[in-house]
């Protein structure tokens, strides 16, 4: 009987968490893997730990030829524990920019993921008086688009 009673408890809790809003089995963001900004620039990501690793690749630059031939750069960065992380991450262009995002990685009702992030970029100024023009902020945000099997991390 007691096991009975223990498992109506389960099957309750449960439902009460569905009805709440909330699934059951908790579910965790996966940063690890290929991701696509509204902008249409591509970043792959693995994570070790609290660590990330990986390749971004912009579809976008400040001035032609900025982010480099191949227009990607490394990216390194941190994650924070928990089912939805907060993430940091930053790069080094070329020619000498460096842009970091800092956000958190959000679980979608529908199954999907999306990093929700505010990005800064710092170019490199010729002095102390043009330094008012070299930073930008902004906003981006990245879709989940795939897993990282066969990916090049560098």
């Amino acid at each position: 009987m007691k096991s009975l009673v223990l498992c109506f408890c389960v099957f309750a809790l449960g439902r009460a968490q569905m009805f709440a809003g909330q699934d059951p089995v908790t579910k965790h963001c996966n940063v690890t893997g290929q991701w696509k900004s509204s902008l249409g620039s591509t970043l792959q990501l693995t994570s070790t730990g609290r660590e990330l690793r990986g390749v971004y690749h912009t579809a976008v630059e400040t001035a032609l030829g900025a982010s480099g031939q191949n227009r990607e750069a490394r990216v390194v960065g941190v994650i924070s524990d928990g089912p939805q992380p907060t993430i940091a991450f930053s790069v080094l262009w070329v020619q000498g920019s460096c842009s970091a995002w800092v956000g958190q990685c959000f679980l979608l009702p529908g199954g999907g993921q999306v990093l929700k992030t505010l990005w800064m970029l710092r170019s490199p100024a010729e002095s102390s008086e043009d330094d008012w023009e070299s930073t930008r902020l902004g906003e981006d945000q990245f879709v989940f688009v795939g897993s990282a099997e066969g990916v090049d991390w560098r």
